[in-house]
């Protein structure tokens, strides 16, 4: 049983490469929005880690991983130890930054993988493209930067696609769960929520504009851990507890701009046999897949990317003698709400 939900930001810049605050400026707004741990993210560098940042700053945790960042294809990593040779890493091919991430330890997520950027700003396509690659341990599926920059360029609109950004967004690319369905079909690849957020000054229509601060930016795109006990205060323990639940996908993507979602539980039943995210459950003859929330909002149970039950409640109790591979999206306002890991059902 996991009942410790915890709540931090992944992929974020600072000015150790192109972002526009420091890091004790992140974390100092991580501390005001109540982040338990931020994954940072600078431009192929460890120097946030090498000067002495990477420990708890008050009650949240930053831990100090990399963004590799060839043309294309970028890769988010994070792990135990120094990562060796990070400067190097951008000038090899995809396989080959996936295979020496995997050889020192580290976890590695394919970045933004269908981000197209957006001429208002001048910012081109970062997407994926190398899909012949194997042996990552997760994929972005949903990306605040993604998300708002496509919407900038269409036809009359207004400030308001940033003062209200949230009823702009589109939650998730269709594309990029598809493709995540697709890949959980032969083994565990776990997704992640982004906001590859740099607080970046633009001009708008002769008004300049922070895109977007840090406190605001932490209460949109959240990665919930679950943990079976607390959140260490040693620095090392807590970050391999960190780590721990992203390897093994006890995660989940939250929208928290809407509401906290903290509550949230999936899991999948069969007499004493209980499955949690990122949990194989061996059926024997009819499981249960169990949804509740803390709040009632629009359910939707998927099994090998195919809706099974869908329908608004704050819980959803649905029997099932079906393998697969189950997972759990949730809608508030008409956008992602929660979008949980896979339980495999073999």
């Amino acid at each position: 049983m996991y009942n410790y939900d915890y709540r931090g930001v992944v992929h974020l810049h600072s000015t150790y490469s192109d972002g526009h605050g420091s890091v004790e400026e992140i974390m100092e707004c991580a501390n005001q929005v109540g982040l338990d741990f931020v994954m940072l993210t600078d431009h192929d560098t460890m120097k946030p880690l090498d000067d002495g940042h990477e420990k708890w700053h008050s009650s949240s945790l930053l831990i100090c991983g990399t963004e590799i960042t060839p043309r294309y294809n970028h890769y988010t990593v994070f792990g135990a130890e120094r990562l060796n040779g990070v400067e190097e890493l951008a000038k090899k091919q995809p396989q080959e930054i996936i295979d020496e991430i995997n050889r020192q330890g580290w976890l590695g997520f394919i970045a933004h993988p269908d981000h197209e950027g957006t001429k208002r700003f001048d910012i081109p396509s970062y997407k994926w493209q190398d899909w012949n690659v194997n042996n990552f341990t997760g994929i972005g599926l949903w990306d605040l930067m993604t998300d708002w920059q496509e919407k900038l360029d269409k036809d009359n609109i207004t400030v308001e696609v940033y003062t209200e950004f949230a009823k702009h967004l589109s939650g998730p690319k269709d594309i990029t769960l598809k493709r995540w369905d697709e890949l959980n079909k032969n083994r565990r690849v776990v997704g992640i929520g982004e906001i590859d957020n740099h607080k970046s000054t633009k001009e708008y229509n002769g008004q300049k504009i922070v895109v977007f601060p840090y406190d605001v930016a932490f209460r949109t795109i959240t990665n919930h851990i679950l943990l079976n006990k607390p959140l260490d205060r040693d620095f090392k323990k807590a970050k391999e507890q960190v780590l721990s639940a992203f390897r093994d996908g006890k995660v989940y993507v939250s929208f928290d701009y809407w509401d906290d979602p903290s509550e949230f539980v999936f899991e999948i039943e069969e007499g004493d046999n209980c499955a949690y995210m990122g949990d194989e459950l061996k059926l024997k003859e009819q499981a249960e897949v169990i949804v509740s929330l803390p709040a009632s909002a629009y359910i939707n149970v998927i099994c090998d990317s195919e809706t099974i039950w869908e329908g608004e409640g704050d819980e959803a109790i649905v029997p099932t003698n079906k393998p697969g591979v189950y997972r759990v999206e949730v809608y508030k306002n008409d956008l992602t709400w929660i979008l949980s890991n896979p339980i495999y059902v073999r």
